[in-house]
């Protein structure tokens, strides 16, 4: 986007006063001018890049605009320490804070994953989900709204203590929330 300065440093007259010549005191009033106009938008344009601009040791919001042909080497994402659980009930993953999302369940009780803040719809959304049972006794996995891909379906019961790992995903801000288990029983 070229910047407005432009129009206005293009109206300076770059060659006066001309060297030996009775210069008009009109043509320092209008280069003043152009160069003060010039700097007030200068002015406002930086101040806006400094106030909404992307910032490299800070973090951007960029409030559902796409980044196109973009190319990561070397990135991650947030995987995020949740709470222990130690009562029957849903375990709430709030999609906006992390793409893993880690808990340790207390066996023998029953859990219902409810994923919350999905991206809007025809928006493709996907969260990792690891569950860690604290003893081999039967723990209880549910998903709210939610369907399993493959040849088991909720609810699912675990006697292990291994992490129970689930690949999540909607593309319709949740209203269908579809689930893989990667790590097996």
């Amino acid at each position: 986007m070229p910047s407005t300065v432009t129009e206005y440093s293009s109206q300076i007259d770059i060659n006066y006063p001309e060297v030996g010549k009775d210069n008009d005191t009109q043509g320092f009033r209008s280069n003043f001018s152009s160069i003060q106009a010039a700097l007030l938008i200068a002015s406002h344009e930086i101040t806006d890049l400094q106030e909404n601009g992307f910032k490299l040791t800070e973090t951007n919001d960029f409030n559902y605009g796409i980044i196109k042909s973009a190319v990561l080497q070397n990135s991650s994402e947030v995987a995020r320490q949740g709470d222990r659980l130690t009562t029957s009930g849903y375990i709430t993953v709030d999609y906006t804070l992390g793409s893993y999302h880690r808990f340790t369940a207390t066996s023998q009780l029953s859990y219902s994953l409810n994923i919350i803040n999905w991206p809007a719809a025809n928006n493709y959304g996907q969260i990792h989900v690891e569950i860690t049972p604290t003893s081999t006794s039967a723990t209880t996995i549910s998903l709210v709204n939610g369907t399993l891909i493959g040849t088991r379906s909720f609810p699912l019961t675990y006697t292990q203590t291994r992490p129970i790992i689930y690949d999540i995903w909607s593309t319709d801000n949740g209203a269908t929330v579809y689930a893989i288990e990667l790590t097996g029983i």
